[in-house]
């Protein structure tokens, strides 16, 4: 039977599932409300207490408690029936300096865990109490007593705050030769994620990568010649270059011994991707499963998204592979315009706009919002007076999401109902008319827009119409190109031109405007008859209905969205998946070039439109008879 004490644990570990998480920034914020603390170059890990029973958890969550006895036994000491502390473990060189290497080495064969120090810099919980509510300064008050009054020994150490000018202080640290600092609002709760309240300042470049593959050493007895590195991008991996300097001879040894096992016989990048190698290089990588991660010390990152002068630090056992991706700082004037209370944007208040929506990207409610505002003169014209559909994730991409087209409770005043009759049977649907509705949807929870194909103002008479190319799995992407100008050509030979769009997910829309001058019916047979028309020329490669059995190795000509009711991602839209991958309409003319339906990320878009101008809505057609 599990003791008391233990499932006490297991119910603070399940209420405190994540740690905050600091933003990256260009250099420390300023003004008032600031405090900011040393970067510590270590571990980060969640301490809990509960009956005199610990867990020390890893922000990935793995119990790290053997790692750390000399921290277990501090927490036990604590005067505390049960807690709940934020910290990291390091390991100080004989200046008081953190540095990762020391603390790997500590925690290697033959090292000295006792050596290991954890810095308490967070108080979440205390006797049946959640603090993450109370404002910063509240919540470290208590902690700094709690370490006090327990007196638990050098093991765990109070981490101090200061109020002073935050360039003062980072040039301080840079000059002592620590990693940065952390600068956090004072007034501001805990949350769990990457948030805006805390923010990071480097005195260096550094981040964590997947290790892709390794070489051989070229002479001598080194038992490693280099690492491989990459990173995550639009939901597929990119390269980094690579490291070859930061091992020690035990090191490089340890390395190999846990590469090796990993070691897959398939490139995980072509040469191309690695920047075209020399051949004798490209021949001698071992490759590896995609991962292992490794920190990394470099001097900066080249324009095609290389690093210069790198060095081997560590690996990372306490991250996940699917969450790195390039770290860049944000500019502190963004992050400064932001409130604790929320974000305004056009009149409208986005509340918790540090909320995580995508764990991969880190990419947070804010972020969601401020690209709805800046993509609106390119998306609106498409979605302004047409029904939609949203699909609503309050508590982000992964999380519990659902759909809603009905109007309920907590829509903004710029977000309309509008009520019609079909058939007989009575519909009330959303829609909005400009930015504010926008961005009242998103303060909603939408992630993903879908207008319907007709204005509120011709709801029998569709204003588009839309083939949606959805390949099998085993379909590779460059048939789906051909597929749709395959299917371009069909149109033009009726006399109709269209646009072809990545819908963010695995496949393409190829959209025909339409003059809003015939009837769902007329569309809907037409689209059909040209799917068809499709499936019967190439049975082998296209398919027009939806039997799932019979789609392997083909791709779906799906008209149906072109029937009463249905509707499709508008343009621009952001998808609910990993990454929040964004649905762009493309020019023809940059189909081949393109990878992948879902490669373009909103930072992607908001840097294309930079150099764009919203067009006009494209003149619609009338469909042949």
């Amino acid at each position: 039977m599990p003791s008391r004490g233990t499932k006490q644990l297991n119910t603070l570990m399940k209420q405190y599932p994540s740690v905050q998480l600091a933003t990256l920034v260009d250099q420390p914020p300023e003004g008032e409300g600031w405090v900011h603390e040393i970067k510590f170059d270590g571990y980060r890990l969640l301490g809990f207490l509960a009956d005199g029973a610990v867990c020390l958890r890893t922000r990935n969550g793995k119990d790290w408690t053997a790692k750390f006895p000399s921290i277990e036994a501090a927490l036990v000491k604590l005067k505390a029936q049960n807690a709940v502390i934020d910290m990291e473990a390091v390991v100080l060189d004989d200046k008081g300096k953190s540095t990762f290497h020391a603390l790997q080495a500590a925690l290697g064969e033959g090292g000295n865990r006792d050596k290991i120090v954890g810095y308490a810099f967070d108080l979440l919980h205390l006797d049946g109490k959640n603090l993450t509510g109370l404002p910063l300064t509240d919540r470290k008050e208590k902690l700094e007593r709690l370490l006090k009054d327990s007196k638990p020994g050098d093991a765990l150490r109070y981490s101090v705050h200061f109020t002073e000018n935050g360039a003062k202080m980072f040039a301080k640290a840079c000059a002592l030769g620590l990693e940065g600092i952390v600068s956090k609002q004072a007034a501001a709760p805990y949350q769990g994620g990457r948030e805006r309240s805390w923010l990071k300042s480097k005195c260096g470049e550094r981040q964590e990568f997947i290790i892709l593959g390794y070489s051989n050493p070229r002479r001598g007895s080194r038992a490693l010649g280099g690492l491989y590195l990459g990173y995550r991008k639009a939901g597929g991996l990119k390269y980094a270059g690579k490291v070859g300097t930061g091992f020690t001879m035990a090191s490089a040894r340890a390395l190999t011994e846990r590469v090796a096992p990993l070691a897959v016989a398939k490139q995980i990048l072509t040469r191309a991707e690695m920047g075209g190698l020399p051949g004798a290089e490209w021949q001698s990588i071992h490759w590896i499963k995609p991962q292992l991660l490794c920190e990394v010390s470099f001097t900066e990152w080249t324009a095609d998204g290389h690093i210069r002068h790198p060095s081997f630090q560590g690996l990372r056992e306490d991250k996940e592979a699917t969450d790195v991706t390039m770290e860049k700082p944000v500019a502190v004037q963004q992050v400064s315009k932001r409130q604790s209370g929320g974000l305004v944007l056009a009149g409208v208040n986005i509340t918790h706009p540090d909320r995580l929506i995508s764990e991969t990207g880190r990419v947070t409610k804010g972020e969601l919002a401020e690209y709805h505002l800046a993509v609106a003169p390119f998306m609106l014209p498409h979605i302004v007076r047409h029904p939609i559909s949203l699909l609503r994730c309050p508590s982000g991409i992964g999380e519990d999401c659902f759909y809603q087209r009905n109007p309920g409770k907590g829509l903004g005043p710029d977000v309309h109902p509008f009520e019609f009759r079909h058939n007989g049977k009575k519909y009330e649907y959303l829609y909005i008319e400009d930015e504010k509705g926008l961005l009242e949807l998103i303060q909603m929870g939408a992630v993903e827009i879908h207008p319907w194909g007709a204005s509120i103002d011709a709801i029998d008479f569709p204003d588009r119409l839309i083939f949606d190319l959805d390949p099998a799995p085993d379909v590779p992407f460059e048939a789906v190109k051909m597929a749709a100008q395959d299917l371009r050509r069909r149109l033009q030979k009726k006399g109709l031109g269209s646009a072809v769009k990545c819908t963010g997910g695995k496949g393409l829309h190829v959209t025909v405007p339409l003059a809003a001058k015939d009837k769902w019916t007329e569309a809907k047979s037409f689209a059909a008859a040209i799917a068809h028309e499709m499936a019967d020329a190439a049975p082998g490669a296209y398919i027009a209905t939806m039997a799932k059995a019979k789609r392997s190795g083909k791709i779906f000509i799906d008209y149906l969205r072109n029937d009463y009711t249905a509707t499709a991602i508008a343009d621009y839209g952001v998808r609910a998946r990993p990454g929040a991958p964004v649905a762009v309409p493309l020019d023809w003319k940059e189909l081949d070039d393109l990878e992948s339906a879902n490669q373009f990320s909103m930072k992607d878009v908001l840097e294309r439109i930079r150099k764009m101008k919203p067009s006009k809505a494209p003149r619609g057609q009338r469909i042949p008879t």
